[in-house]
């Protein structure tokens, strides 16, 4: 007789329990999945105990506590503990979802890939435009024969600067904590975007500038990017302090017979075309959603893809590897930019 075995829910731990985590946390209740939620960690226990309060979590006195108790587990720290805590997780043989950036650093994420690529734990990076609608429609409308090769690109990403307003994220004015600015902190999205809708990114050109005066926090950043497969593009990424603007992007596509435009919200658009026959078109909202149900790798929602993952012992996606190349690109305009903006070779960015 064929005995049919119920499947245990994941236990889901987090360490960190800020905004970045809240949205995780809605995202796993959106998805459906039968999870059980586990243990959360904060340095701020009374960001926690909200956190906990919220989600059905328990408060649990340290990160070691979380993760020996969890099956799988969310890291939403500042950037530079994360390389620490992805150790500790491999350690102890839990599966990770890091968000980005991974490090405060080009060496740090390399380590990291290198040991999740040893470990081979499944894993994930918050990189989670790539399941984006409208990214994801965009990148259809790209790569469609009638479209012709793609020629130029114009990202634009704003937001206020999120040491203040609802993202109370303080220590991203801090080095130490951060590592850098917009570009690092926020704009790691454009760049992983910018390479998964137009192609690799061979050279750079980049200026920042310094504002709020944060040492070390560019609150503006102005790159020229050449794809390997001939087209150009910009990125233009910035920190001000407009709180009615909490982070919009705008991002103008020119390929030889179509022109495609992603605007307003990141996930729901609108996205809208226009072809050189004088055809157009434009998605938004729940018909974009169906549209691209099927076009995501994994599940369309990002924190369902990875428990999925988890619960198969199957690679998650996007992975550090995925997340790496983003950070090669963000390193290289990081170096122009120390160089008045001299054009720089991304493969020549190398962990040293």
């Amino acid at each position: 007789m064929h005995v049919k075995h119920e499947r245990t829910p994941p236990v889901i731990g987090f360490i960190g329990t800020g905004h970045i985590a809240t949205f995780h946390s809605k995202m796993l209740r959106r998805s459906g999945l039968d999870i059980v939620r586990g243990g959360c960690y904060d340095v701020d226990r009374a960001r926690a105990e909200v956190f906990a309060q919220g989600s059905g979590s328990q408060v649990m006195d340290s990160e070691q506590q979380v993760i020996d108790s969890s099956d799988l587990v969310y890291i939403c720290t500042w950037t530079s503990e994360h390389q620490r805590l992805v150790s500790m997780c491999i350690a102890a043989g839990k599966p990770y979802f890091c968000e980005k950036p991974l490090s405060t650093d080009f060496l740090s994420a390399s380590q990291m890939d290198t040991e999740a690529r040893n470990a081979q734990l499944t894993h994930q990076c918050g990189l989670i435009l790539r399941r984006s609608p409208a990214y994801l429609w965009a990148k259809e409308l790209i790569d469609d024969p009638a479209a012709g090769a793609p020629m130029a690109v114009v990202f634009r990403d704003d937001q206020f600067i999120p040491i203040q307003g609802h993202y109370k994220s303080t220590w991203r004015g801090d080095t130490e904590r951060a590592g850098a600015g917009t570009l690092l902190e926020h704009s790691i999205h454009d760049v992983d975007m910018l390479r998964f809708l137009i192609g690799d990114i061979d050279a750079v050109s980049a200026r920042a500038t310094y504002r709020h005066q944060l040492p070390g926090i560019e609150d503006v950043v102005a790159a020229s990017v050449q794809f390997a497969n001939g087209a150009v593009g910009t990125l233009t990424t910035i920190w001000h302090d407009n709180l009615s603007r909490a982070s919009l992007r705008h991002v103008e596509i020119f390929c030889e017979r179509r022109t495609i435009v992603i605007s307003g919200d990141d996930w729901f658009g609108p996205v809208t075309w226009t072809d050189a026959d004088g055809a157009s078109g434009s998605l938004q909202g729940d018909e974009l959603l169906e549209k691209t149900h099927d076009m995501a790798v994994g599940h369309p929602n990002p924190d369902a893809a990875f428990v999925l993952a988890a619960i198969e012992k199957s690679p998650a996606y996007p992975d550090f590897a995925v997340a790496l190349e983003a950070h090669r690109v963000v390193e290289a305009m990081y170096e122009s930019a120390r160089h008045n903006g001299a054009s720089i070779d991304v493969a020549q960015i190398v962990a040293k």
